[in-house]
């Protein structure tokens, strides 16, 4: 009710007391911050005020300094006093910090066995307790993981929710190298047992699909792109990177001598990019056709030790080479390494579980998962169905299932891509798509179809596209084009049917040299007053069709 206090004040004795702890508080810190004050009395001033209050993290650095002046043994009795200050507050970072400290400090192996005994009564009244948690992972490393993986298990076995107690196996698996097929199987059999208890629980969905999959492959050239007229020579990599100058990974060479000058990045910014272009020596002259020299052109990116080459011929204005796409690599590429058989099996296993439990969100995206990453192609009904079930079992997740499906409509685009020299078309409209990710694949479309689609922005790759001559993107709902890189062979842009409301919105196309021709129909930018004059005076030479 309106007025009324929701605590009791406290009364006149409470108050009192209160005040007392304050006026011993402001008087131990003022003597501690003092100087001059002996080591014994910062410990005991310190330990008045840490067993009152764990979180003054000042006292602890104090404490720290005043017992290295101290000769003796004094990390056992140290380690006593800090248990009792996790008892005040099992959450302290400076308790768990300070604890830390006298573990380096220790000269006995049994300090270690303590703590860990520590750790399990605090996670077993509190199994979040992250602090904990960090701390015997820190002690596991030193000692043998089985004993670790045993005190998981019993904290699995009283409740498979635990989060903490997953990652804690996995942190211990993976890392160290100790996931062995037979390891493998005795960890699926466990997920299995918790996601049939539990189908609607997500943390032995979380830990099926990370011990499916493996390390993130390091970043390696998949494209090398050159054109003659535009004298630029384009690499493109699996996964962003940086080239500086500071750090010369990436270096060319023209005819078997090192090209000179800076890379940039294909997003026109210094940032990690997944294209990096450099500026090939221009000629002072252009020469006939048949006096064109023959180009021979060789990448090289040191972290992995590639070298890619691509031949120039007088005849030709543009080469590339490109790796071939492997179909398992597209959706999920962290499982692309893994034993076809297991994820079969563990398909065939998702597949009974969901006729039992047909609204299992973490059934349906684990299976949906599974089925793109081993054969996206023959499996893509089925995976989208159960995208879209999970549309419809986990509202509160659309965006992340929107994205997901997204990337199943690129994958399946990318692998019906040709190779051929003349146009290569992606068409992949009105798929519902919300992003656009694999462009660093598409490094031969000329022509792209995106279409009666959900986007709202292009992703910061899209200088990959050196070949692009014409972009679809009407019926969308992109307001504006962000970081639109300056693509050299576009032509055409359809914009048509997006909310489009002002004319700077489009300043980025004045970069792109052969923009001929723009579509903006069925755009507020149409009908604004002022509209189709601002934009004349920023793209004075793009034919603009506003019907």
């Amino acid at each position: 009710m309106h007025g009324r206090l929701k605590l009791r004040p406290p009364d006149a004795a409470r108050r009192r007391q209160r005040e007392e702890k304050l006026r011993l508080y402001r008087e131990a810190m003022d003597t501690l911050l003092g100087q001059g004050a002996p080591p014994a009395q910062v410990l005991s001033l310190t330990g008045s005020v840490l067993a009152a209050n764990p979180d003054v993290g000042t006292c602890w650095n104090l404490r720290r300094r005043a017992l290295d002046t101290l000769g003796g043994d004094w990390v056992p009795g140290e380690l006593a006093f800090v248990a009792t200050c996790l008892g005040v507050n099992p959450k302290s970072y400076g308790a768990w910090h300070h604890r830390a400290w006298l573990l380096g400090h220790a000269r006995a192996p049994p300090a270690g066995r303590e703590d860990r005994a520590l750790c399990e009564r605090l996670l077993t009244s509190d199994p979040r307790n992250f602090h904990a948690w960090e701390h015997r992972r820190a002690l596991a490393t030193r000692e043998d993981p089985d004993s670790e993986l045993a005190f998981a298990s019993d904290l699995l076995s009283r409740d498979f929710s635990n989060f903490s107690a997953w990652h804690h196996r996995l942190r211990l698996l993976l890392p160290a190298g100790n996931l062995t097929p037979e390891r493998l199987k005795a960890e699926l059999e466990l997920v299995q047992n918790a996601v049939f208890t539990d189908p609607t629980d997500q943390s032995a969905w979380v830990y099926l699909r990370c011990i499916l999959s493996r390390a993130t492959a390091p970043p390696r050239i998949i494209g090398v792109y050159v054109n003659r007229e535009d004298a630029t020579l384009a690499v493109v990599f699996s996964r962003p990177v940086v080239v500086t100058p500071d750090r010369p990974d990436l270096t060319a060479t023209l005819d078997g001598s090192t090209l000179e000058g800076a890379w940039r990045s294909g997003e026109g910014r210094p940032r990690p990019s997944h294209t990096w272009l450099l500026d090939l020596p221009r000629p002072t002259e252009a020469p006939p056709t048949e006096q064109r020299p023959r180009l021979q052109l060789g990448v090289t990116w040191e972290p992995d030790s590639a070298h890619r080459q691509v031949t120039l011929l007088p005849d030709e204005d543009e080469a590339w080479w490109q790796e071939p796409i492997v179909a398992r690599e597209l959706f999920w590429p962290e499982v692309g390494v893994a034993d076809p058989q297991v994820l079969r099996e563990q398909v065939e296993t998702c597949r009974e579980l969901l006729e039992l439990e047909p609204r299992s969100r973490g059934c349906l995206l684990t299976l949906s998962l599974l089925l793109s990453a081993l054969d996206p192609l023959g499996h893509a009904h089925e995976a989208r169905q159960h995208l879209e079930h999970l549309k419809e079992a986990d509202p509160l997740r659309l965006g992340f299932v929107a994205d997901a499906a997204s990337r199943l409509e690129a994958a399946l685009g990318v692998l019906g891509l040709g190779a051929g020299p003349g146009r290569v078309w992606l068409r992949l409209p009105e798929k519902a798509m919300t992003s656009l990710p694999l462009v660093e694949r598409m490094l031969l479309v000329t022509h792209l179809d995106l279409s009666g689609n959900l986007l709202r922005s292009l992703p910061k790759n899209l200088g990959a596209l050196r070949r692009l001559q014409e972009l679809d993107l009407s019926r969308n709902r992109m307001s504006d084009l962000g970081p639109f890189p300056p693509l050299p062979r576009l032509e055409r842009l359809r914009l048509d049917g997006n909310p489009i409301s002002h004319a700077p919105a489009l300043a980025p196309l004045a970069a792109c040299p052969r923009l001929a021709r723009l579509g903006l129909a069925d755009t507020p930018l149409s009908s604004a007053p002022e509209g189709p004059a601002q934009l004349a005076k920023l793209l004075p030479l793009v034919d603009i069709a506003w019907t």
